[in-house]
């Protein structure tokens, strides 16, 4: 078995908070890459940011702008603003 994918049983009844705690993971990861304060990886391209999420997508794909400018500024609204 590869080291990089755990396989765990659980109870139906606990997937749902399961998968709960795995999204606020990744919006913190989100948020913290539109910050500047950690790569990003850009989930169409592959192509990784060592810099955080830049301002606009660089192969010019609109409907990916659209989504950094979403992330950017749900990580800059008030009280989670780099300190």
């Amino acid at each position: 078995m590869s080291d990089f994918v755990k396989v765990t049983e659980m109870p139906a009844s606990e997937f749902p908070e399961y998968l709960e705690g795995m999204n606020r993971m990744m919006r913190d990861w989100t948020d913290k890459a539109a910050r500047g304060e950690c790569p990003w990886v850009c989930a169409d391209c592959c192509y990784t940011f060592n810099e955080g999420m830049p301002d606009q997508c660089y192969h010019g794909v609109e409907a990916c702008t659209g989504i950094i400018r979403r992330d950017k500024l749900r990580a800059m609204r008030a009280g989670n603003e780099p300190s």
